[in-house]
């Protein structure tokens, strides 16, 4: 009986030890595989954020280059060159005051060209420029100084590609595209144990009123040489407070009414929507630079959009019929020589009244901008020597020049 409690005593001793052992056992197993868990949990996020600098550099590389993009489409009259990136062939230093003006060391293309193809009741070259007989309508009784066009051509790139080729949409994704790679130096990541492959990449520009989106999908394979892990990134975004969206609009608006309304003065329109305006006049010859700083622009430097204005004809207003018949008095000399000497009021018709002329580049006008003389050239008075006689008025900006050619008659 006792042998028997004994034995008892004995089992439940070992069973109670084999129960203790088999929780161990467990608790030991999940101790171990939370741990596990956890430390892979970790390792996971620190190989997350081990690829978020590299991420961040890719980004900050797009930032640059899509500033850089913007700041010579702005100092270039909106053209970004293929020897830059761009889409646009790059012109010869040889080509100053054809395609472009040097200034401050950038090729600032022409905005506002002369007066292109003759159109309807428009004409492109003097003596008929803009019209006949300008400012007046053809009853010579109303004046008007506007002509959609009459006056120059719009040269401004389209905002979208959608509205024409070369548009700033355009050109600005060609640029951050072929530039990109430039600043993509993964070395110093190399060095740190990543090897680092690119494939293919597309970016998409969007130009808005207030900022330009500058979206890239470039697949990027990165690999730790250490844990052998592998991910890839692949979407970036960017975003500059650009307002170039409002500022082509405006800038459009003015060169549209540069062009169509001789009486427009480009420096005298500033102020709208935050624009500023400033010429510098005579850059090349008689060739402009318009210059218009966006005063809401983000950033320490406001954004400036410059380009060129073409010098343009200036336009004399019609005079009188161009045919007239010598209705003047014979002058005698020697009491045998029948003379008949023309001087101007027999060619203007509302004379002393001066003569008049506009300027579509605002250039000033004075009375020593006019002469009339012969057409080979004889000042006036002059003998109605023979008949008919042409004369040729004529008013200049000290480069170009409009004029009216009168044909006198003598009556037999």
């Amino acid at each position: 009986m006792k042998n028997n409690k004994s034995q008892a005593a004995i089992f439940l001793i070992i069973g109670i030890v084999m129960i203790m052992v088999v929780a161990s056992l467990f608790l030991l197993t999940r101790y171990s595989i939370k741990k596990s868990t956890k430390q892979e949990a970790i390792e996971s996020k620190e190989s997350v954020f081990d690829i978020q600098p590299i991420k961040n550099f890719v980004t900050e590389c797009l930032d640059s280059t899509s500033k850089e993009a913007l700041t010579l489409l702005g100092k270039q009259g909106g053209y970004l060159f293929k020897s830059q990136g761009g889409m646009l062939i790059g012109y010869q230093d040889q080509d100053e005051g054809l395609f472009f003006i040097n200034y401050t060391n950038s090729k600032v293309v022409y905005n506002i060209l002369k007066p292109g193809n003759s159109a309807g009741d428009y004409y492109a070259t003097v003596p008929n420029y803009p019209w006949i007989t300008f400012p007046y309508e053809s009853d010579l009784v109303t004046e008007n100084f506007f002509a959609k066009g009459a006056f120059g051509t719009n040269n401004m790139p389209p905002l979208n590609k959608s509205f024409g080729p070369y548009s700033l949409q355009e050109q600005l994704t060609e640029y951050t595209t072929n530039n990109m790679d430039n600043c993509l130096d993964f070395s110093i990541f190399e060095e740190q144990g990543f090897s680092i492959s690119k494939k293919d990449k597309t970016i998409r520009v969007d130009i808005n009123d207030n900022d330009i989106i500058f979206r890239m999908n470039y697949n990027i394979e990165i690999e730790n040489l250490v844990s052998n892990e592998k991910t890839t990134i692949n979407e970036f975004l960017v975003k500059q407070n650009i307002r170039l969206g409002k500022l082509h609009d405006f800038a459009n608006n003015l060169i549209e009414s540069d062009i169509s309304h001789i009486n427009f003065s480009i420096a005298e329109n500033t102020g709208a929507d935050h624009f500023a305006v400033n010429i510098v006049r005579d850059q090349y010859n008689k060739d402009d630079i318009v210059i218009i700083t966006d005063l809401d622009s983000q950033g320490t430097r406001k954004y400036t959009y410059t380009f060129s204005r073409k010098n343009r004809n200036p336009v004399l207003y019609y005079l009188t019929p161009e045919d007239l018949e010598d209705l003047t008095k014979p002058t005698y000399i020697d009491g045998t020589t029948d003379l008949t000497i023309i001087d101007i009021d027999d060619l203007i018709t509302n004379y002393p009244e001066p003569l008049k002329a506009l300027d579509p580049d605002e250039d000033i006008i004075t009375a020593d901008d006019f002469s009339i003389k012969t057409i080979d050239g004889k000042g006036l008075p002059v003998e109605l020597s023979i008949s008919p006689m042409k004369f040729k008025v004529n008013v200049t900006d000290g480069e170009l020049e409009d004029f009216q050619i009168i044909t006198v008659t003598r009556i037999p």
